[in-house]
């Protein structure tokens, strides 16, 4: 990673946590499902919406997985957290003795968060507000937000644990009718809120009957607005679509019924395909979810409503539907689930999203690649330079050895000269005989004179005897210096 910080990085966001998920091999990996029965959770003054809430994300498998091995190899001290994996460790030990638990610890941290008193103890809730409030407090609880401007605070919970699990991207686009300028915006959300207004019969295919398909479908779909004003031609009129620009893993859908008389019936649906835009505005992309989870809202007029939620333990053919209404658990078939009105929905992702890159860590990472770079010139010039030098000093080591191989291959030559020399015989009628005048070493002018004709040489010499040879560099004959020297007054004039 360098030595190069984020502000307000933790070990549950960012860069850390992205290599946290490497190191724990997690980057693609979809979690097992959780594949236990529920245990139940005690009412305690009007807690029905939160009991409703922490069966969902016991049963969350990527929160139950990342939150347990966070707390195993980091430092985990946000109360949120603690709380909340707390609740999860005694619904654990309390399942071999079928007792009930009451997450007393969660209820006093939601009354604490209270800014209006919706939560006070004894009192009904949404439990809509309730589950986004508690995911904004799980968030805080993964950064260090101190100093940090709003855009940077947001960044770094979409990169965290939290923010990996729920946090999705939407965006939206404004076109004017007439000069077709668009603008666009996106926005973090951790909670798909679409609306289920009354539809006139016949749309959808069925009467008055919608599934969360349908919804889901018509949050994207074109809206003509007339009364809009553009600010660049100053004509009226536009067109605004909604998207998912990044899809989440958990993906929490909250239903929000307009009732204007009669509204349509809501069905369930068990998995759906989520189309969301791609690299470029003309591509799209596809990821498939898998229902696991639900909660359901029943009214009782005046006196106000209860939750209940239903979960799923385990996956595909041996999946099994639970109904979790506080303390009272049991197993029921899904089509129990489908005749029920959801008030929210969880899904699973099929395939893992990975994190959010901040705009933090772009630049991060960009000037890391710069400090690199710098650095490979530096060793590239210090090798250089390190080469050089040994050049250098090889060639100063070689230049010795190359002057002796000179000198040996000169003697070499010189030697093979003399004794290709020393090999040539006079021809016969010039052969040396003993015990001519020519042995004497008090030789005449005959003697000179066959000097000057022939270079005389001793034929066929002995290798014992060669020591006694004297090598002139004056000229290129040899005599036994025993036969010369007495008899020449000047060595270099026997040769003349």
């Amino acid at each position: 990673m360098g030595n190069l910080v984020i502000p307000g990085e933790t070990a549950l966001c960012g860069r850390v946590y992205k290599d946290w998920l490497a190191q724990n091999g997690l980057n693609d990996t979809i979690p097992e499902a959780v594949n236990l029965v529920p245990v139940g959770l005690r009412n305690v003054r009007n807690v029905c919406f939160l009991n409703a809430i922490l069966q969902c994300l016991y049963y969350t498998p990527m929160l139950r997985r990342s939150l347990a091995l966070a707390f195993e190899s980091a430092v985990v001290k946000d109360e949120w957290l603690v709380a909340l994996r707390q609740l999860f460790k005694e619904l654990d030990s309390a399942r071999s003795s079928k007792a009930c638990v009451a997450a007393t610890q969660m209820a006093s941290l939601m009354q604490s968060a209270s800014t209006n008193g919706e939560f006070q103890h004894g009192e009904q809730a949404d439990a809509h507000e309730a589950f986004v409030l508690i995911i904004s407090k799980l968030l805080e609880g993964c950064i260090s937000a101190k100093g940090l401007s709003v855009t940077e605070k947001e960044q770094l919970e979409q990169s965290s644990l939290i923010g990996h699990i729920f946090g999705m991207m939407l965006n939206q686009s404004v076109k004017c009718k007439t000069c077709n300028d668009t603008s666009s915006s996106s926005r973090a959300e951790y909670c798909f809120c679409v609306t289920c207004n009354s539809f006139p019969d016949g749309i959808m295919g069925r009467k008055n009957i919608v599934g969360v398909k349908d919804l889901l479908s018509s949050y994207t779909q074109e809206e003509h607005i007339s009364e809009w004003k553009c600010e660049k031609c100053s004509r009226t009129g536009c067109v605004r679509q909604a998207g998912i620009a990044r899809p989440p893993n958990i993906l929490l859908v909250h239903i929000s019924r307009v009732q204007q008389g009669r509204g349509p019936q809501l069905t369930v649906d068990k998995d759906l395909i989520i189309q969301y835009d791609g690299t470029t505005s003309n591509t799209k992309r596809k990821v498939r979810y898998l229902l696991f989870a639900m909660i359901v809202y029943r009214s009782m007029g005046v006196n106000g409503g209860h939750y209940f939620a239903f979960v799923r333990a385990g996956r595909g053919q041996h999946e099994q539907w639970y109904l979790a209404d506080d303390d009272e658990i049991r197993s029921v078939p899904f089509s129990d689930v489908q005749r029920e009105e959801p008030f929210m929905l969880l899904y699973e992702a099929q395939r893992l999203i990975p994190p959010v890159e901040t705009d933090a860590e772009k630049k991060l990472h960009e000037a890391e690649l710069v400090q690199a770079a710098a650095a490979k010139v530096q060793v590239q010039a210090r090798t250089a330079q390190s080469a050089a030098s040994t050049g250098l000093l090889v060639e100063q080591a070689r230049a010795p050895a190359i002057h002796t191989q000179v000198e040996d291959v000169t003697r070499s030559s010189g030697r093979y000269e003399m004794e290709e020399v020393g090999t040539k015989v006079l021809e016969p009628d010039d052969a040396y005989t003993p015990g001519t005048d020519l042995s004497s070493t008090t030789a005449g002018s005959e003697g000179r004179s066959r000097l000057d004709e022939h270079v005389f040489v001793r034929a066929q010499p002995v290798r014992e005897d060669f020591d006694r040879w004297s090598l002139f560099s004056s000229c290129r004959c040899s005599l036994p210096y025993t036969e010369y020297s007495e008899g020449f007054e000047d060595d270099r004039m026997h040769c003349m």
